[in-house]
């Protein structure tokens, strides 16, 4: 008999075509809950204190991005024609839902810390406010196509390249690990919500290009002005000087370079016929199970 798992990797290998027409993977909704220690928020990265400030950074700008995700594919739920998409977007909704929670409780730890964590997270949320209250319906679910293949690319590669946490704090690792295992498997959900909501032709692939090259615009310069302001505030960031940003530029774009190892996959989003599923990493999601009964049990012990 199959794995949950197995099944999942079957499915992807066997019922999606190039233009999404089938939901190849089916999200689940799992209410976990991590209690990761506050004592370790500033230094629970094995590679240090100035990639921890990156990783950091990153689940600052998650609560109010996923609220972005979740109004936009709430505003075409009742549009969607296809009942097995229709409910992987509301499994979908409660997955961001999930990692909202999660990452307010997570973000909770650096404010406590004296990191700037509540002035960071409250610009993010005015932006995407300015942005969903100044566009068309449309806008909104073409940017969270465009920044759902950013946070699933960044998920394939911390799963392909378990390395990237081996060593560092147990219970940060795994909510960072569930993140990225849930961001694959609901990656296709909004862009297949595009597709039969909205359509596809000329129009929606500039609009969705359009979205991806704004988003990028914005996004980095984010993430790293807030990495910046996290690691000033940081003592034991200021006391490794530049030495600590070259090992974080390292880490990022240089050797190992994790994210620039993902600009490949990141143009594909480029092609006309693109479609998320196109790489199909669906195997990556053998570990769910386990880490499921993992958080559980860490949770148990915990609390």
């Amino acid at each position: 008999m199959s794995t949950p798992a197995e099944t999942l990797s079957q499915n992807a290998r066997t019922g999606t075509t190039s233009h999404g027409d089938n939901v190849a993977v089916m999200p689940e909704r799992r209410d976990l809950h991590f209690l990761p220690p506050g004592d370790r928020i500033c230094d629970w990265h094995v590679a240090g204190p100035n990639v921890t400030q990156f990783m950091n950074a990153l689940s600052l700008l998650f609560p109010a991005g996923e609220r972005m995700f979740i109004d936009a594919v709430r505003s075409y739920r009742d549009d969607i024609p296809d009942p097995d998409l229709k409910k992987a977007a509301t499994a979908f909704i409660g997955q961001e839902a999930m990692h909202s929670r999660e990452h307010i409780e997570y973000n909770q730890l650096m404010e406590d810390a004296g990191l700037p964590a509540k002035k960071l997270d409250q610009f993010t949320w005015d932006l995407l406010e300015v942005l969903k209250n100044n566009t068309p319906k449309s806008v909104p679910l073409a940017a969270t196509i465009a920044l759902e293949h950013y946070t699933a690319l960044m998920g394939d590669m911390l799963l392909r390249h378990p390395e990237q946490l081996a060593g560092s704090q147990e219970d940060y690792e795994r909510i960072w690990r569930w993140h990225a295992l849930e961001e694959v498997e609901h990656k296709a959900v909004a862009y297949d919500v595009y597709e039969k909501c909205i359509g596809r032709g000329p129009r929606n692939w500039l609009e969705r290009s359009g979205a991806m090259i704004v988003a990028t615009g914005l996004f980095w310069p984010i993430v790293f002005s807030c990495y910046w302001q996290m690691s000033r505030a940081d003592p034991q960031c200021r006391a490794e000087g530049w030495r600590g940003h070259l090992k974080m530029l390292n880490f990022t774009f240089g050797k190992p370079g994790y994210l620039r190892r993902v600009i490949p996959e990141f143009l594909s989003y480029f092609k006309y016929s693109f479609h998320p599923w196109q790489q199909n990493n669906a195997h990556l999601l053998a570990e769910l199970d386990e880490l499921v009964d993992d958080a559980e049990a860490a949770y148990a012990t915990h609390h």
